[in-house]
């Protein structure tokens, strides 16, 4: 399908009858979609792609999405590596002890399948057609994935992935239970925001993780998704939002100083967690009202 999808164009189709189909697929998804979350307290962590196995970063995305899964929330991510890869293997390991989690995390970040292949990814179609060597990497690396998601089929709890084939060279991930892919990535990343009516968790990445912060941002700020303002939570690993990339101080001058009390900058999954679990949907409804300062 990926390969298809490249060789029709990714992102504008030489075909007005291919551009036709992928918009029909893509209404389809947001159908399905809509159908699974319904009626669900639904939480979205968002992250890099090469947020490495076994990094602080992911250990707390899977023990948060862990947490929260337990606490009755459904977990949604962009279904691919990194940080999304450790949301859904947290929500699916919920139910069992602690120790498995950990385990798991373990084998995954040996360090020859730590780190995701992001180079023989971007290689993965030459000229329309395969590169094989690509695609070997890739199995490789998947593969430990594949093994534990195997294995602990049953009674996996129900997250989301929702990538798209604009990036259809990372791999969904098999932990997610079910996938909504697009062809319109930007349908599907404004989409995956706004469905997160409880929350967003914003774990370390690069441009996309932080336009992602600004995007979810302004549905906030304007309160365009159900006339609430959802919590924001960043994880400060090691002053990642605060001191590497300072987004706090553009999201401060941004927003009234009602609304700022409800974008949080946590050290742990924990913290995270918390204040997931004490949002009231009031107070992000009443604070300050819609609008950017």
């Amino acid at each position: 399908m990926y390969l298809a999808a490249v060789r029709a164009g990714l992102r504008s189709p030489d075909d007005p009858e291919v551009s036709r189909q992928r918009a029909l697929h893509d209404l389809a998804i947001t159908s399905a979609l809509r159908a699974v979350l319904n009626g669900k307290r639904v939480v979205a962590v968002m992250g890099g792609h090469a947020l490495p196995r076994g990094s602080p970063g992911y250990v707390m995305a899977a023990q948060l999405a862990a947490a929260l899964t337990r606490q009755g929330f459904l977990l949604i991510s962009g279904g691919g590596p990194g940080a999304m890869e450790a949301t859904h293997l947290g929500a699916r390991l919920s139910a069992r002890p602690a120790t498995v989690l950990a385990d798991a995390i373990a084998t995954l970040g040996r360090p020859q399948w730590a780190r995701f292949p992001s180079e023989s990814a971007g290689r993965l179609v030459i000229d329309g057609r395969w590169n094989h060597d690509a695609v070997s990497a890739l199995q490789a690396w998947q593969a430990p994935a594949a093994r534990i998601a195997a294995e602990t089929s049953g009674g996996a709890a129900v997250s989301v992935g929702i990538p798209t084939w604009l990036y259809g060279h990372e791999p969904p991930t098999p932990f997610a239970t079910h996938h909504a892919k697009y062809f319109e990535n930007s349908i599907r990343e404004d989409g995956l925001l706004a469905v997160a009516t409880s929350g967003v968790v914003f774990v370390p990445g690069g441009p996309g993780t932080v336009q992602e912060v600004f995007q979810d941002l302004a549905q906030n700020a304007y309160r365009s998704v159900g006339g609430v303002f959802s919590p924001m939570v960043l994880l400060d690993v090691d002053g990642y939002w605060t001191v590497s990339l300072p987004v706090k101080a553009v999201i401060d001058a941004l927003l009234t100083k009602a609304d700022e009390a409800l974008v949080h900058y946590v050290a742990s999954a924990e913290a995270a967690v918390r204040v997931i679990g004490e949002f009231d949907t009031a107070a992000g409804a009443l604070a300050a009202g819609p609008g950017l300062t």
